[in-house]
């Protein structure tokens, strides 16, 4: 099938919104027999594009072909909305032309372009109908005869659009995912650590992504203080927010926080590989809890370490108590300190959940998904 993915990126973005774009444009270019990614930015991200770059920072080993349209900022901010709207109505023109079977997009206003140009849509969502800046508009092209569907990430994000009106027929759910190829060489937890200057004996808990409000990162915190005999090591963030983490952890005295800053997708695995146990404390404040599906999770079980995750009915959907991970009550350290004790007390116990969340992840791998969705493309169009 001939494929084009539809996005507005910018090749710097370390948001796991802009690391979710590229790895499914990797496993949609292996699943296509023609594939191009259809980009919009800005002139100075161009230098950014090239191959080697985006292959350290998403950790990519699958090329694929991309057309860019340097339009972002081109006439300054005012233009911006502008420039948004002449990009998707490029982009559909070059899809109508290329003769392209399915275009894939995350980008809410660029179906009603695609759809005008004839093209047969997929769109993917990860926020409520009402929280998109044009609710109706994006209605009206989901509801379109050439929109083949909408993707969740989960069936509570999926339920709220079958409220919304949108027949269940036209959803297919599709968690996030994870490259496995990444995690196909694992190694040794010793290893890991002498290659990361990390100490080899003491007990290591690992937070991997950012450092945003509604993550738990202050439950961390707190776990630090009351368990000064194990180390935390939160890995990423941006700057203003690593740095304000790290002089909470200097006033409160703690040696046991560890801040590394951004570190490249592809470097991920060898820190969660080094960790005697990987944390998702998310608390019911995160903007997006209740139909969340994060990227984190998968690389966890990837990484056949131990998972404490809150208690959350999103995350439910995919880690079971006691089975592939250790829940936790969200909102607060007391569940996290008594998670964190149990684990490193129990190290069987610790095991047998990483062997179970490692085996449980087969399934969610990012070829796996977008086969899932090709599969779902194409029903949809027989059925027309």
């Amino acid at each position: 099938m001939r494929v084009s993915y539809i996005a507005v990126i910018d090749p710097g973005n370390i948001n796991a919104h802009a690391i979710q774009v590229m790895k499914n444009v990797q496993a949609w270019a292996g699943a296509s027999e023609d594939f191009e990614l259809v980009a919009n930015l800005s002139q100075r991200d161009v230098s950014g594009l090239d191959p080697r770059r985006l292959a350290e920072l998403y950790g990519l080993k699958r090329s694929f072909a991309l057309a860019a349209y340097p339009l972002r900022g081109v006439y300054g901010r005012l233009r911006l909305d502008l420039m948004q709207k002449w990009f998707f109505r490029l982009a559909a023109k070059r899809c109508r032309k290329r003769r392209v079977e399915l275009v894939y997009t995350r980008t809410y206003e660029c179906p009603r372009y695609t759809l005008a140009q004839g093209l047969p849509t997929l769109v993917e969502t990860h926020a409520l109908l009402e929280n998109i800046a044009d609710p109706r508009g994006f209605k009206t092209s989901l509801d379109h005869p050439l929109c083949l569907g909408l993707v969740t990430i989960s069936p509570q994000l999926a339920e709220r659009y079958v409220q919304a009106g949108l027949p269940p027929e036209k959803i297919i759910v599709a968690p996030d995912g994870v490259d496995l190829d990444a995690f196909a060489s694992p190694l040794d937890k010793a290893e890991a650590r002498r290659r990361l200057g990390l100490d080899p004996a003491r007990p290591l808990a690992v937070y991997a992504g950012h450092l945003y409000d509604g993550r738990g990162v202050e439950h961390i915190l707190a776990a630090a203080q009351v368990l000064p005999e194990v180390d935390f090591l939160l890995v990423g963030g941006h700057p203003p927010d690593v740095a304000r983490w790290r002089e909470r952890a200097r006033a409160a005295g703690l040696a046991n926080f560890i801040l590394t800053g951004f570190v490249n997708n592809g470097l991920v695995p060898a820190h969660l590989w080094a960790g005697d146990l990987l944390l998702m404390p998310y608390g019911t404040s995160c903007p997006t809890a209740d139909w969340m599906s994060p990227l984190k999770m998968f690389e966890y079980m990837a990484a056949a370490r131990p998972i404490v995750a809150s208690d959350l009915a999103a995350l439910r959907n995919v880690l079971t108590h006691g089975v592939n991970a250790w829940l936790t009550p969200p909102d607060g350290p007391r569940g996290l300190v008594e998670a964190v004790r149990v684990l490193v007390a129990q190290p069987e116990l610790a095991r047998c959940l990483a062997l179970q969340a490692r085996a449980d992840v087969e399934q969610y791998s990012w070829d796996n998904r977008v086969a899932r969705l090709l599969d779902f493309a194409r029903r949809r169009l027989e059925a027309r």
